[in-house]
């Protein structure tokens, strides 16, 4: 069995994530608006095979997820920040 990519990893905890989220106000709105879009760019370079730019774009969906939930914009469930960390 081989070990998933960083991008792979990435993409599975993002999606994850989104599956949970719920924007709570208008700033959560636009917020989950512009991370589905990065999510949605980070699939097509992706199938494009342009990791790195598909790695980028998952890292922003990811960041401004975070930074969402943070600011109370966007409810979750089971949400944890830093998923790399539980890993370990």
């Amino acid at each position: 069995m081989t070990e998933k990519s960083k991008l792979e990893r990435c993409m599975e905890i993002t999606e994850e994530a989104l599956e949970k989220s719920k924007a709570i106000d208008e700033e959560g709105k636009k917020l989950m608006e512009f991370i589905n879009n990065y999510y949605k760019d980070a699939k097509y370079y992706k199938s494009k095979g342009e990791k790195e730019t598909a790695l980028e774009a998952i890292s922003y969906a990811h960041g401004i997820l975070d930074a969402g939930v943070l600011l109370k914009h966007i409810k979750t469930s089971n949400y944890i920040l830093n998923p790399e960390k539980k890993e370990k």
